[in-house]
């Protein structure tokens, strides 16, 4: 997950300490699991305030935005 870097706060020090313990392969996904977790916890936030959006209308949003090139079938 390339955005992991620029939202987790301290990813450098956690970089630096993987690294210092042998384990920066398991770096990244150290990072992306941390960062699913943070949005996750936004996510069970904005339904606890019950902001949420019906199956039909997400739906209808990626068709529109397919639509207007926005996302791309690859």
């Amino acid at each position: 997950m390339a955005t992991a870097m620029a939202t987790i706060p301290n990813s450098a020090e956690i970089k630096e300490a993987m690294e210092g313990l042998g384990l920066d392969r398991w770096t990244d996904d150290l990072l992306d699991e941390i960062e699913l977790n943070r949005r996750l916890k936004i996510s069970l936030e904005q339904d606890d305030r019950g902001e949420t959006m019906s199956a039909e209308e997400a739906e209808r949003q990626i068709k529109e935005r397919f639509a207007n090139g926005y996302y791309t079938r690859k």
